[in-house]
């Protein structure tokens, strides 16, 4: 009995332990999301992957690094999707097609700045991740900017390049802290 009850309240031990780590983990990333522009956006990004739960601020730099590079691949995706399926409908538009061809080329960019940022994360080359980041944010708005240069066009971008330039806003934030 005296057994049974040892392990109850080893267990119960352990359960108090690891609610009061997540608490504190989880009041790590609302700390810091508060000092980014999207802090929504920061919280629900972080908090969708698992590591968040056991990183320190450097950690969610990372985090919030792979997920804006992940973002990055997926918009570069859809912007190809939606390339092929103009030219397998023998769109005639011209302008779209150049637009979209400029958006594929600035996504390459972005996403390739994006895995370089990875090592100047590693060495702590905080104002080269910087430029690189800022870089990526710029090829996102060239991408916007391009369905502007003609009266009448709307983007077909719009939210993915908003929310790609949020991410990598809030990835600027991070590495701030950690200067």
């Amino acid at each position: 009995m005296s057994l049974l009850l040892l392990v109850a309240g080893f267990a119960l031990v352990n359960n108090n332990s690891l609610a009061t780590t997540e608490t504190q983990e989880g009041d790590l990333v609302s700390k810091t999301c508060k000092q980014t522009l999207y802090s929504q956006v920061c919280e629900s990004s972080l908090r969708s992957d698992p590591r968040s739960k056991t990183s320190d601020l450097r950690g969610l730099a990372g985090i919030a690094l792979d997920l804006s590079i992940a973002n990055g691949v997926r918009t570069l995706s859809y912007i190809n999707h939606l390339k092929s399926e103009a030219a397998a409908n023998n769109a005639t538009d011209l302008f779209m097609s150049s637009c979209l061809s400029d958006c594929i080329e600035q996504y390459s960019d972005a996403i390739e700045n994006l895995h370089d940022s990875i090592h100047a994360l590693n060495d702590k080359s905080y104002d080269t991740l910087n430029s690189l980041v800022t870089a990526a944010m710029t090829d996102s708005d060239t991408c916007e900017d391009g369905f502007k240069e003609r009266e009448g066009y709307e983007s077909p971008l719009t939210e993915p390049n908003q929310y790609f330039s949020k991410l990598c806003s809030n990835l600027l934030a991070i590495t701030a802290l950690l200067v």
